[in-house]
């Protein structure tokens, strides 16, 4: 009887050693690898958003949960928002965090979009004073309207927009915005954010108002994601499995 009692225990040591040994390799499967080990690298487009209207302080204050469920540190890159999607294929970040909307021609090898976290409406921004000369981009012939390069709202005015209708491009959204304040421009070519759950998400106070809703694609969703780096082990898997737990703003 000891020594079926002896052989017992050693059975269970060994199946117990095994299983320890396949719960660390599970964990060691699972952890996330990124380009400076226990560091996030991460492409923003503002260096210190403070208004609490600014879709990239509600973005970093997402990602920055997420770094701290994870144990990573995250190093900010600020880039311009045109082709940051290519940051993170191209190996300079690990995530790219610019509010991308997932177009397939922003698509490249060595990156993955993550599970959509918010979707947009296209909107025009107006001072109030002016709601009642304008109501649609048709009525903006004549007067200009201010868009970021590479934006899906430059693609909106450019595709929408009649002859006559003078079109400003920036590089930056401080740009952008410093121009409407200063009044150069009449309008500002932006979006409306909206949960996933269909709320929307306040982008503005009364000073301003927005007109001329629509999708940008009849009937489709544009749907903001961020661009995560392959190479990035395990990255991916873990912002999508943040991302269906996490409503988008916290």
């Amino acid at each position: 009887m000891n020594r079926l009692r002896s052989i017992s225990f050693a059975v269970a040591g060994i199946v117990t050693f095994w299983m320890l040994i396949a719960l660390n390799g599970c964990a060691a499967d699972q952890e996330i690898q990124t380009l400076t080990p226990g560091v996030l690298r991460v492409a923003v487009t503002t260096g210190t958003p403070s208004s609490e209207y600014d879709s990239q302080l509600w973005i970093r204050r997402y990602v920055e949960l997420f770094a701290t469920e994870h144990d990573l540190t995250i190093s900010w890159v600020v880039v311009p928002f045109n082709e940051s999607w290519l940051l993170a294929s191209s190996n300079e970040v690990d995530l790219v965090a610019t509010n991308v909307a997932s177009f397939p021609d922003r698509a490249s090898a060595g990156a993955t979009f993550s599970t959509p976290f918010l979707y947009e409406r296209r909107a025009l921004r107006i001072n109030p004073k002016d709601r009642e000369r304008y109501a649609h981009i048709n009525d903006f012939i004549g007067y200009t309207v201010g868009v970021v390069s590479g934006m899906a709202a430059e693609r909106d005015v450019n595709r929408r927009a009649p002859e006559g209708v003078i079109v400003r491009t920036t590089d930056t959204f401080d740009e952008l915005y410093q121009a409407f304040d200063n009044g150069q421009l009449d309008a500002i070519a932006e979006a409306e954010y909206y949960s996933l759950d269909d709320e929307i998400i306040p982008s503005h106070g009364d000073e301003v108002i927005l007109i001329d809703h629509h999708d940008l694609t009849p009937g489709q969703r544009e749907e903001s994601v961020f661009v995560i780096r392959d190479g990035s082990r395990n990255l991916l898997a873990a912002v999508n499995a943040f991302v269906q737990r996490t409503r988008f703003p916290l």
